[in-house]
């Protein structure tokens, strides 16, 4: 863990698990996982969040110009997160993940590219979901 409370995470392993510790009650529907939605400060500041520290992550962090790749866990599953500052107020975003996303490197560069512009293209109003 570094001194901002990220967690670093070394290899893939750590990151099945922590998918694998998901609550089978905590799995969304499918549809939701491709959807980003608006989040409180308080479920944001809540996540803890990992930092992939291994191969394809650190190169698409920096293709991405992001200081890494990261993940947040709330405390029923995992997320991409955003926050978003952009001339208005701010807004936390953030998208439901499954691992197979996550595995995407093509989808994860790709929501990630313009400081997160795709992820959040498909914010949805009408999901209301525990965090």
């Amino acid at each position: 863990m570094n001194n901002n409370g990220i967690i670093k995470l070394q290899n893939l392993q750590q990151v099945i698990a922590l998918f694998d510790a998901i609550a089978p009650e905590a799995i969304l529907p499918a549809e939701y996982y491709d959807k980003t939605r608006y989040i409180p400060w308080s479920a944001f500041d809540a996540m803890q969040v990992y930092a992939l520290d291994f191969e394809p992550y650190l190169s698409i962090a920096e293709r991405c110009n992001m200081t890494y790749f990261g993940i947040n866990q709330s405390q029923r599953r995992l997320y991409l997160t955003y926050f978003n500052d952009a001339g208005h107020a701010p807004r936390w975003e953030a998208r439901p993940i499954t691992l197979a996303q996550l595995l995407d490197t093509e989808l994860m560069e790709y929501l990630h590219q313009n400081h997160a512009y795709n992820l959040g293209l498909r914010i949805s109003m009408d999901l209301h979901y525990d965090i």
